[in-house]
């Protein structure tokens, strides 16, 4: 079936995914709800099973400000017992730690500024409003995208693009974005190893400090195949009622 948004997308959707999308809108603003069966593959090498209990339909504004205001008042000091425990960062002098710690700061002050001012012009957040959709607080779609090659400044890059069934997209998968409270883990995964630079790893410690002052945002990609049951507002959705449009019926118009 086509499903219109109150905010402008149109998108090819199966009458289930419709039906869940209609109910998660309704869902209480800061409300508590428990995923069960959760399979976490990013970055993972072996995917990680557990319930995840959640905050969810909350303001991104008022966090981002939040967030924004811990940064501000984050000093070296609070992030650098942390960073270094990081050999690559540790070989640094403190000088040049606290001057990488100031351009991460700044840069993700910028970054969250850009977001509430509304300017969404750079690769990043093109690609991100080219291939998900809102649906309403907290929600969103992900559609099902395919590589695309394009030339620019000379260059032959590539990019993800939707994949169009009669010249719509069509929705892979219900994506909810929660403020995570507690994850009892059922089955342990294991994370790919990543040679990250001293930039990386100094803003994961910002993370790790700035989890004693504010809580990050989370997504979930609910699909039919990577979950057993959500319960959200005293609402409780099955695996099934996720279940997108296979693959071998999508035609690129």
């Amino acid at each position: 079936m086509i499903y219109n948004t109150d905010s402008g997308c149109t998108f090819n959707c199966t009458e289930a995914q419709a039906a869940t999308l209609d109910e998660l809108c309704t869902i209480i603003k800061g409300g508590i709800g428990t995923v069960h069966g959760y399979t976490s593959t990013s970055n993972r090498v072996e995917p990680e099973v557990s319930d995840i209990q959640f905050l969810t339909a909350f303001s991104v504004t008022q966090l981002y400000k939040r967030k924004i205001a811990a940064l501000e008042s984050l000093e070296f000091s609070e992030v650098d017992k942390y960073a270094i425990t990081e050999p690559k960062v540790a070989e640094l002098s403190q000088d040049q730690r606290e001057a990488l710690f100031e351009q991460r700061k700044q840069s993700e002050i910028d970054s969250m500024q850009k977001t509430l001012d509304g300017n969404r012009s750079d690769a990043y957040r093109e690609a991100h409003d080219r291939c998900y959709c809102y649906v309403g607080q907290g929600v969103k779609i992900h559609y099902v995208t395919e590589s695309e090659k394009f030339v620019e400044g000379g260059k032959t890059l590539t990019r993800k693009v939707p994949v169009l069934t009669d010249g719509l997209p069509t929705a892979d998968s219900i994506m909810l974005s929660i403020l995570e409270l507690n994850r009892t883990v059922t089955k342990k995964g294991e994370y790919k190893k990543v040679n990250s630079g001293a930039s990386v790893l100094i803003k994961n410690a910002m993370l790790r400090a700035l989890n004693l002052k504010s809580i990050s945002i989370k997504t979930l990609s609910l699909k039919q195949d990577n979950f057993e049951s959500l319960v959200v507002s005293r609402k409780t959705f099955l695996a099934e009622e996720f279940s997108n449009i296979p693959d071998d019926i999508l035609k690129v118009a």
